[in-house]
């Protein structure tokens, strides 16, 4: 009988890891279609690959939470999710500047693509997590130099690139489609044939664009998609305690604006706000804010 119920188990779960599969292929095919939505500010790769890091262990610290929280379904959807983010050409650029790091990740990639009740413990996921986010640590290190990795207007950028994403997961969360704010921008200024280089947004000119007026679920329909926005917003609201010292004696005004609006954020995640309350906090104050104090520039092509 014993053997009996952990067969029984075993088929379960490989059911679910076979759900969470093509769960993936369905979220990667809908944001492969999607356009570049919301403030799309010029970057580099150090900058992405700041960004990846942080999405990276976003995940890994969520596959962990769901397991710690016995939800195996929602662990084998976020450990799926880090191994879509980790692709051949990540890896084989951080093998160029050093092969052990390279396969280190790459092991821990597939030790979270595999994970199993069976095959692992609460304690041993919480450390594998922490040695996970360790070599990803030194990816950075090897990956980007330290002038560029301290620069704010670096960090300013990893932040806006973040933000982004927690506005298409939150969107996604409530199934619509992310405000194309880029698009906003460029029917506002076609008349004139000029390319911004401020985007400040008010409550009012957002309710203006909202693209599904007459469809807007208020219940949460996709969790996954949910719980990586409310995770990338810790990542954000951490990140940011970690730069802001810099303009907090000559711009303290503009550091509590945006201060503010990334607690907001997170708040409203949390408390699961409709969708338009996100819009308008990250593209009515965070991204002007960020754009401004930082004097980042927008990239939009006509």
């Amino acid at each position: 009988m014993y053997h009996k119920f952990i067969i029984e188990d075993n088929i379960i779960y490989d059911v679910l890891r076979a759900l969470s599969v093509l769960f993936l292929l369905i979220i990667t095919i809908s944001i492969s279609n999607n356009q570049i939505y919301a403030h799309t500010f010029s970057t580099n790769d150090s900058v992405v690959f700041l960004a990846l890091v942080d999405k990276l262990k976003t995940q890994a610290q969520l596959t962990e939470q769901f397991f710690l929280e016995n939800d195996y379904d929602s662990t084998l959807k976020h450990a799926q999710i880090l191994k879509q983010l980790y692709n051949n050409d990540t890896n084989k650029e951080i093998q160029e500047k050093n092969e052990r790091i390279a396969n280190e990740i790459s092991s821990f990639i597939k030790t979270f693509s595999l994970i199993d009740p069976n095959n692992i413990t609460k304690t041993q996921i919480a450390k594998t997590v922490l040695d996970f986010e360790a070599v990803l640590d030194e990816a950075i290190s090897v990956r980007i130099s330290e002038d560029i990795l301290n620069n704010s207007t670096t960090q300013a950028l990893r932040l806006a690139t973040l933000v982004n994403d927690v506005d298409i997961n939150y969107a996604n969360s409530f199934n619509v489609q992310p405000y194309n704010i880029s698009a906003m921008n460029m029917d506002n200024t076609s008349s004139t044939h000029q390319q911004p280089q401020s985007m400040n947004m008010s409550a009012m000119n957002l309710d203006k664009h909202d693209q599904n007026p007459t469809i807007v679920s208020k219940e949460i329909q996709n969790d996954t998609a949910y719980s990586t926005a409310l995770g990338l917003s810790y990542t954000i609201s951490d990140l940011f305690k970690g730069i802001k010292s810099e303009y907090e004696t000559n711009e303290p005004d503009k550091v509590n604006q945006l201060s503010e609006g990334i607690t907001n954020l997170v708040t409203i995640i949390e408390m699961k706000k409709p969708y338009t309350e996100v819009v308008k906090v990250i593209h009515g104050v965070i991204q002007p804010s960020l754009q401004e104090l930082y004097d980042l520039k927008l990239n939009i092509e006509e």
